[in-house]
């Protein structure tokens, strides 16, 4: 796997390199990204409701400016814009899928990252 890919450089430093406040971002991470990813998703193919996908994606950003997985904060800012100007659902669609590609390939990664940092081990 890319180097790049997963960039936790950010959470570490606000983090103090904390172990335990590491496991509980990516715990956090990875117990509402995931879902939020499908939701919007769905809300980009199946609907025409540029607010509800625009507020989404805006809540994506933070997550992602964080836990940094390759283009997709970029990708889900585009979302954010295009939706507020209510237009580009074909941009939209492919920003989604390479955004799910991407993230699906980090996932190992970042749960390795939590399995790392879990408070209590060794």
């Amino acid at each position: 796997m890319e180097t790049n890919l997963l960039d936790l450089s950010y959470l570490h430093e606000i983090s103090g390199n904390d172990n335990t406040y590491i496991y509980e971002v990516l715990n956090l991470f990875l117990d509402t990204v995931p879902k939020s990813l499908e939701i919007l998703e769905q809300l980009i193919r199946e609907t025409d409701d540029y607010d509800s996908i625009q507020r989404r994606a805006h809540s994506l950003k933070s997550s992602s400016s964080v836990i940094k997985v390759r283009d997709m904060f970029d990708n889900v800012a585009r979302i954010d814009m295009l939706a507020r100007e209510k237009s580009g659902k074909d941009e939209m669609k492919t920003r989604i899928d390479a955004t799910l590609i991407t993230f699906n390939e980090a996932l190992p990664l970042i749960r390795a990252e939590r399995k790392k940092n879990k408070p209590g081990k060794g």
